[in-house]
């Protein structure tokens, strides 16, 4: 007698360790992704026992998971009664996930290079005072001046996709080719 795998089970575990790369790529753990797929692709939500039975991980490794999952709205408690246990279900809209990533994540931290190149130039701009014309430093203002006018570019192109789902590279196009006129030919 063949012990043939259970064909429904083969796709939530290629498909989980798939979505597990793609989300590792973005700096989550691969867990969530294994999680987040095998709850996409159930009909019904499902308990942290089960999630633990199906992914083959922990109960501390689902439910450190589905706590930070939880929080970023990629899963959200889908109550089941009579059964008292938590169960969970993912969000479906994919499309919103990747914008709320977008804007809650992704926007930070382009914020805070804005502000850091800001203060990079200013720094630089107090100098001048003290030793103005000096080579150097109006050389590195003119750089740093081209990181920061692709930062906001950068900032803009992101907030745009994070509130309406799309963007466009023309602006990046531009700042590139005042920053390094043949890299802006390449994208």
């Amino acid at each position: 007698m063949s012990s043939t795998p259970d064909p429904r089970q083969q796709a939530v575990d290629l498909a989980g360790e798939t979505m597990a790369e793609l989300i590792g790529f973005w700096g989550f753990k691969g867990s969530m992704g294994r999680i987040w797929t095998l709850l996409y692709l159930s009909r019904r939500p499902m308990s942290a026992d089960e999630i633990g039975d199906r992914t083959g991980l922990s109960s501390g490794a689902v439910s450190m998971a589905v706590s930070e999952m939880l929080q970023w709205g990629i899963v959200e408690r889908a109550p089941l009664p009579p059964d008292r246990r938590k169960h969970y279900q993912a969000e479906t809209d994919v499309w919103e996930l990747v914008r709320r990533i977008v804007r809650d994540r992704e926007l930070r931290l382009v914020a805070r290079a804005v502000q850091r190149f800001e203060a990079a130039v200013a720094v630089l701009e107090e100098a001048l005072v003290d030793s103005p014309g000096d080579p150097e430093i109006l050389f590195m203002l003119e750089r740093l001046h081209g990181l920061l006018a692709l930062t906001r570019t950068g900032y803009s192109l992101v907030e745009s996709f994070a509130s309406v789902g799309w963007f466009s590279l023309d602006p990046i196009r531009g700042a590139l080719s005042r920053l390094l006129p043949s890299a802006a030919r390449r994208v």
